[in-house]
């Protein structure tokens, strides 16, 4: 298996995370929870591995989106040695309230 870059969370991203931690835990089943979980950490291995596979943002042009789901868009940014996690955005909120 190939070797990424090291993943790094901002405190933007690990907020977002617990956010959908507890949305998960209140709507949805085990299983599902699991699912959610093995997906998105194979998105996160491939995002390491190919960082410049998805574009940059309209926003800020150092910045990456990677639409995970229609529901979840990952915001993220690239350095030599590392992926930056910027933000973990429910496209369901007010586009204004994005913080990257």
């Amino acid at each position: 298996m190939k070797s990424g870059l090291k993943i790094r969370w901002t405190d933007e991203a690990a907020k977002n995370l617990e956010g959908i931690v507890s949305h998960l835990e209140s709507n949805v089943t085990l299983k599902e929870r699991r699912k959610f979980f093995v997906k998105f950490e194979k998105q996160l291995y491939l995002l390491s591995v190919f960082p410049e596979a998805y574009p940059t943002s309209e926003k800020k042009e150092h910045v990456h989106r990677c639409v995970f789901s229609k529901d979840l868009t990952i915001y993220y940014s690239v350095t030599e040695d590392h992926l930056t996690l910027l933000s973990l955005f429910d496209t369901r909120q007010d586009p204004e309230k994005l913080r990257i």
